[in-house]
């Protein structure tokens, strides 16, 4: 159960949801999620590749942070990938998470998200079904989040 795929829909343009969830994430989500995360900067970089992105968390999330690294940023293309690097399950159940997301364009101007999640499970411990379904869920509330906001804000991100 290593890697998991999903893909969905939205409303919203590509470009939008990737200059929003993508390039100004550590802005734009401790503004949308504060009662799960309470801050979010960049360690390192400007926001492109090899950039550190270090999100603290509040009580309602099990754990305090996660770093992740941007592997790839392809603005042409609206694709990226970033892994954790440290925090979350990292440690405790995972060697690595790797996340790539890639946005296309959808019916009526909207978007479809592929999202594809490659874990590699520390020799020994169990990455259960429940685990899994978290992150998924806690994917999809960024999401949603995101793409709320950008509902809501048709102007916000505008190319």
């Amino acid at each position: 159960m290593p890697i998991f795929t999903e893909e969905f829909t939205s409303k919203v343009a590509p470009s939008k949801l990737f200059d929003a969830g993508a390039v100004d994430s550590h802005n734009l989500i401790p503004k949308l999620m504060p009662e799960a995360v309470s801050s979010a900067t960049l360690l390192v970089g400007d926001g492109g590749v090899g950039t550190v992105k270090l999100f603290k968390f509040t009580d309602v999330v099990p754990y305090d942070i996660l770093k992740e690294r941007v592997e790839v940023l392809d603005k042409e293309n609206l694709e990226y990938t970033l892994s954790w690097i440290e925090g979350g399950l990292l440690g405790a159940k995972l060697q690595s998470a790797t996340y790539n997301v890639k946005l296309q364009p959808g019916a009526d101007g909207g978007s479809v998200i592929k999202i594809t999640v490659d874990y590699q499970p520390k020799p020994g411990a169990e990455l259960t079904e429940a685990d899994v379904n978290a992150d998924k869920e806690d994917s999809f509330g960024v999401f949603q989040a995101v793409e709320a906001y950008l509902l809501a804000n048709p102007d916000a991100y505008a190319a």
